[in-house]
């Protein structure tokens, strides 16, 4: 049934005090019928229905941290051994996970964190109904996956350039919005994306303070090819990498770069730097990811098209004319990677 709505309280001339007074009623109690703790219910289309409109655009803002709020407080008051629980985690982390929606990777992320990778009070997790090699994968590098939602304020990079002398990082950059471009020379989409990202940074993005910090692959072989496509194509933003020499210090003294309990001896970098893949999630190449002034995810995973329209709404120049209009074959490979 329904939940019966009272009237909103008013003043004494007759006005609402609180014209969202409904809506919030409504919301408040929108699960006052319903018995959370009688399992058939999950079966029912009538449930599911109730359950997706909640979530839905109509019920609340679809907005990440939203979601997350209303997810927490719903899903914490089920009982975890119920097949009631099984069904709302699931169908939350499933919805979630399958959003074409930008940012929405937030919402599947900390349901998996809460609701798959924790441990309760028997020492196991919370999804009884996975088996044990899924929830391995599904956990699999978390904890570096939550600090690359939005609104998250990345680990810092510190790596090497092509003098393989000088070290720059991007928490330093005195940008209004930052781009961060994983690419490989070798990697037949960034032979093609990277000289339009060098044409947009120089054509309209350097003169509005916007950097790019790029970081390529760059150890063996590939150290030469990479300043090899980088000399070719006149790259002219900040190009960065874990170099060759780099690589093999790191592997014959890693203590000598990075900060180890109880040696005070300053350090040039960190772990998170010289395992850039793990810490940024890279398992193909090219990733985008937009900060702002502050260094947070603003946008992640977008396509040189994207990057060029959503810079020029940001930055109030949505009326110039685009570099690069709207590439289908491009976005689409770019969803993908999201």
């Amino acid at each position: 049934m329904e939940v019966e709505i009272p009237e909103s309280p008013k003043d004494k001339d007759g006005k609402e005090i609180d014209p969202e007074f409904k809506f919030n009623y409504y919301r408040g109690h929108y699960w006052d019928n319903v018995d959370l703790k009688f399992d058939a219910l999950v079966n029912n289309p009538v449930f599911h229905n109730k359950l997706e409109f909640y979530f839905g655009k109509n019920m609340m803002i679809q907005h990440w941290d939203t979601v997350i709020r209303y997810a927490f407080d719903f899903c914490d008051r089920l009982d975890q051994k119920s097949k009631m629980f099984e069904y709302c985690v699931g169908w939350i982390t499933s919805t979630y996970g399958k959003s074409e929606i930008m940012g929405m990777d937030k919402v599947y992320l900390y349901m998996v964190n809460r609701y798959y990778c924790t441990k309760n009070a028997e020492g196991k997790s919370p999804a009884f109904w996975v088996a044990e090699d899924k929830l391995k994968e599904l956990c699999d590098n978390i904890e570096n996956k939550l600090n690359l939602v939005v609104g998250v304020r990345p680990p810092n990079l510190i790596l090497k350039d092509t003098t393989d002398s000088k070290w720059q990082d991007f928490y330093s950059l005195n940008a209004e919005y930052t781009i961060l471009y994983f690419w490989d020379p070798e990697c037949g989409h960034c032979k093609k994306t990277t000289p339009k990202l060098n044409e947009l940074y120089l054509k309209k993005l350097k003169a509005r303070n916007v950097e790019v910090f790029a970081i390529g692959k760059a150890i063996g072989k590939d150290f030469e090819g990479w300043k090899k496509f980088i000399r070719e194509n006149k790259l002219e933003f900040i190009n960065v990498a874990v170099t060759d020499k780099l690589y093999e210090l790191a592997k014959k003294d890693p203590n000598s770069l990075v900060p180890v309990p109880g040696d005070p001896r300053k350090k040039p970098t960190t772990l998170e730097s010289l395992n850039y893949q793990t810490t940024y999630d890279i398992f193909s190449t090219p990733v985008v990811y937009i900060l702002d002034k502050d260094k947070k995810i603003i946008a992640k995973r977008v396509s040189i098209s994207q990057i060029e329209d959503m810079l020029d709404h940001l930055q109030n120049k949505k009326d110039e004319p685009k570099l690069f209009p709207p590439d289908k074959e491009e976005d689409e490979q770019m969803q993908q990677k999201h």
